[in-house]
């Protein structure tokens, strides 16, 4: 049996500083809408595009999930927890709001 590998892609990872206003703004957003402090954690990913978008861009990215880890997410019994949808709209409302703020104060 032979196998082959190759590599079809150069997806360099991304690290977003905690301390940086967007992702403040965000950890406030998501104690307002969630009504709990955020739990901050380094997770692999398949976005390969990111890296490059915050290159581009010279912001920080801010990656937030509202789903849960049983959501089995991708896999033909995925779901997502529908009251998780609420509050992350009323999360993004927050964030927008409170980043705007921020944005202008500069």
């Amino acid at each position: 049996m032979a196998l082959e590998v190759r590599i079809l892609g150069k997806a360099r990872p991304v690290l977003t500083d905690p301390r940086a206003p967007a992702v403040q703004a965000m950890a406030d957003a998501l104690r307002q809408g969630f009504g709990a402090p955020p739990l901050s954690m380094r997770a692999g990913g398949s976005i390969p595009v990111a890296r490059d978008l915050q290159e581009i861009l010279g912001a920080p990215l801010v990656l937030v999930g509202f789903g849960l880890p049983d959501d089995n997410a991708h896999a033909p019994n995925e779901k997502f927890y529908l009251p998780n949808l609420w509050r992350g709209v009323e999360t993004l409302i927050h964030y927008y709001a409170r980043f705007a703020h921020t944005a202008g104060s500069r």
